[in-house]
């Protein structure tokens, strides 16, 4: 069943996929449901929370990276081969859901820290990225997409100071 905002009907059979109501639930913290992706969506929502209350907080940017990284890792495995000649995409499924949960935690600070305009651009924001969740999905389960492989990013030796 698709969610309200929905601009297609997203698939029934997701896969190892949440869909784009369970994950920003999850991002949230208001889901209790335990699968892999939800507990790292999760994570996530608390990474960025904290990111939020402490900007200057190094940590929190290393630590949103790896749990992307884990997420690409495990799904990696979980996914149907991309048809031949599929384009490539040019961002892995954990660097979305992580982009995901930053828009949706930088909606909710907004709702109480920020200016109608742009509380406003932030909340379409989170639209835009929760509909690019949905497409990413729907791509990736019809093989219409071939995926980046996913590496652990750089660690700057000034991040680690």
């Amino acid at each position: 069943m698709s969610a309200p905002n929905s601009r297609y009907p997203f698939p029934a059979q997701h896969g190892p996929f949440l869909s784009p109501h369970e994950l920003l639930a999850a991002i949230n913290g208001s889901s209790d449901c335990d699968q892999p992706l939800a507990r790292w969506a999760r994570t996530l929502g608390s990474l960025y929370r904290d990111w939020l209350a402490e900007p200057s907080a190094v940590w929190v940017g290393r630590q949103i990276a790896e749990v992307a990284h884990t997420i690409d890792v495990w799904i990696t495995g979980q996914l149907p081969r991309p048809r031949p000649g599929a384009p490539r995409g040019i961002d892995t499924v954990g660097g979305v859901i992580g982009r995901v949960a930053e828009a949706a935690t930088s909606a909710h600070w907004a709702l109480h820290h920020a200016e109608d305009a742009q509380r406003h651009r932030a909340w379409h924001h989170l639209a835009e990225m929760r509909g690019g969740y949905e497409d990413l999905v729907r791509s990736v389960l019809e093989g219409s997409v071939d995926l980046p492989k996913s590496w652990p990013s750089i660690s700057w030796p000034a991040a680690a100071t």
